[in-house]
């Protein structure tokens, strides 16, 4: 019976607890915390479609369904233990007020004459019958050779039992717990003694109904006073986590929220000393933390993007300046070579002016002639100064070689970057340093750096060495080679590729001098430039250079 009250307790314990978990989840008045944090949420347990959902209880439901989980199985063993204890004493204390009274019967039974005695106890019985009494029936047995013959009797007695016999002629006092349907009584069998000799047995019923109701009674009382605690616990206890956790939090997770939509100087409430507060300043120590580094990160992204302005500022004035170089260059030699067409035919003209002069005899015609001559060595003149002109005087400094290589990367980086160009660190380990012109030098390398990188559109490796060597018969050089991934050339066009105005990248802006230049650059250094290349297997631009220019 009293686990049978306490299923029906826990399952008004559950009903109890949804209400507190609905109340979590429906906000009072903007109080409430979020549901995510304190409140049973519907989950999909196989997906986000309408599929099958359980519970996921908060952290105050699951605080307060652990403590009156653990309250009410010890109320509940309290009570049960208390009923049974308090049931057992009632029924001894029953059975020991039975045996007394039946004791009490006998010795009145044993005394007294005969002719009064059945009436005596027949008023005997009735009073113990009386109102209020705990006994539902007595009789008073007396013995004789065919049994058992009942003297005097009261209540439901109907006729005598085992227990009467073993009483009446044994001499013995049984004590049984005997149940009718659902009605449970002792039945108490106390022989009559006379001369020393049982005549008799008292026999009465006590019925344990008084008990049972009593046990309901208290078992009622005890799932009463289980509910109203478990009502005020539930309440004290969610009044105290909203007050002590659910607010608190919910503060905090604001905070959190707004810094999770960029708003780093948000702060959380720090009035706390318990770990809650310990809580929000470890998070306003991790904002604070956050902040310095998006500051020095936004720093940092500036100065780089600063730096490659800078960089592709002076990659593009390099550009610039390589063209207009190769357009000088290129109209130079061209004048140079139209400056030599015209200066050598000239000399032979004034060569035949000479011989025609010491043959013609006539004064007038010598003349004529001597101006011609005149002419002549004036166009012939200007011719060699134009050559002179352009052709400038050499500029011979130290270079650091290595330096000048990685300059050069790291002017062309933007450019290797954009197109997904694995560049390899200059490899130029013990390289001493050479005379030459620096400008010249860098306009060299520039442009194989740049053709290396033109050809390669999607993507490849540039790998840039440099290495002690010497061509055969001359003195100790430096062999650089700029070598790329790109679709390489065919031998027809590898033949043409230093020619003045060639290029296979006329539709990309291509001039076709900036090898020539290159070759003219690295002649004038004394050395040589030639490439190596195969269809799909790359292009390797090798120029070996003296360490002392002439």
């Amino acid at each position: 019976m009293c686990a049978v009250n306490f299923s029906r307790a826990a399952r008004l314990l559950s009903i109890l607890l949804d209400l507190l978990a609905w109340r979590e989840a429906e906000p009072l008045r903007g109080r409430w915390i979020s549901p995510r944090l304190l409140c049973p949420q519907r989950v999909g347990a196989r997906g986000e479609r309408g599929l099958p959902m359980r519970y996921r209880w908060g952290l105050r439901a699951k605080i307060v369904a652990v403590t009156v989980g653990v309250v009410l199985p010890i109320m509940a063993a309290m009570t049960a233990l208390t009923v049974r204890l308090s049931r057992g004493a009632l029924e001894d204390d029953i059975r020991n007020s039975g045996l007394t009274l039946a004791r009490e019967l006998a010795a009145s039974a044993a005394s007294g004459e005969d002719g009064i005695r059945g009436t005596i106890l027949q008023e005997e019985i009735k009073s113990i019958l009386g109102r209020g009494s705990f006994v539902r029936d007595a009789a008073v047995l007396g013995v004789i050779p065919q049994g058992l013959v009942v003297r005097a009797s009261g209540g439901k007695f109907r006729s005598p039992g085992p227990n009467d016999e073993v009483a009446a002629r044994e001499g013995q006092e049984v004590v049984a717990l005997r149940q009718e349907g659902s009605e449970r009584f002792w039945q108490v069998a106390v022989p009559v003694w006379e001369h020393g000799r049982s005549i008799g047995a008292v026999s009465l019923a006590l019925p344990l109904s008084r008990v049972d109701a009593l046990a309901r009674r208290v078992e009622r009382q005890a799932i009463i006073l289980a509910a109203v605690t478990v009502v005020l616990l539930v309440g004290i206890l969610s009044v105290f986590m909203h007050r002590a956790l659910a607010m608190p939090l919910g503060r905090i997770l604001t905070v959190m929220e707004r810094a999770e939509e960029g708003d780093l100087d948000t702060q959380a409430p720090e009035d706390r000393h318990d770990e809650v507060g310990q809580v929000a300043r470890g998070l306003n120590r991790m904002l604070d933390r956050i902040r310095s580094f998006q500051a020095e990160l936004t720093h940092r992204v500036s100065e780089a993007t600063a730096e490659l302005r800078r960089t592709n500022q002076r990659l593009y004035a390099a550009r610039q300046q390589v063209a207009r170089n190769e357009r000088l260059a290129a109209a130079g030699e061209l004048a140079a070579a139209m400056a030599h067409d015209v200066g050598t035919p000239l000399t032979g003209v004034s060569g035949h002016l000479q011989l025609l002069e010491e043959e013609v005899g006539d004064q007038n015609v010598k003349d004529r002639l001597r101006r011609i001559q005149g002419q002549v060595d004036r166009a012939v003149g200007a011719a060699r100064h134009f050559l002179d002109a352009a052709r400038p005087a050499a500029l011979r400094v130290p270079v650091d070689l290595k330096a000048l290589l990685e300059d050069l990367l790291v002017l062309t980086s933007p450019e290797s970057q954009r197109k997904g160009i694995a560049v390899a660190p200059v490899s130029a380990d013990g390289l001493s340093a050479i005379t030459g012109d620096p400008n010249q030098l860098q306009e060299l390398f520039l442009n194989l750096i740049a053709n290396a990188l033109d050809a390669m559109d999607a993507g490849g490796s540039l790998t840039v060495t440099a290495k002690p060597g010497a061509p055969a018969g001359r003195e100790p050089a430096i062999r650089v080679t700029v070598a790329d991934t790109g679709p390489g050339l065919a031998p027809e066009l590898l033949a043409r590729v230093c020619e003045p105005f060639f290029t296979t990248r006329a539709a990309a802006g291509g001039t076709g001098l900036g090898l020539a230049i290159a070759r003219r650059i690295a002649q004038d250094h004394g050395g040589t430039l030639r490439l190596e290349s195969a269809p799909g297997r790359g292009t390797r631009a090798i120029v070996e250079l003296p360490v002392t220019a002439p």
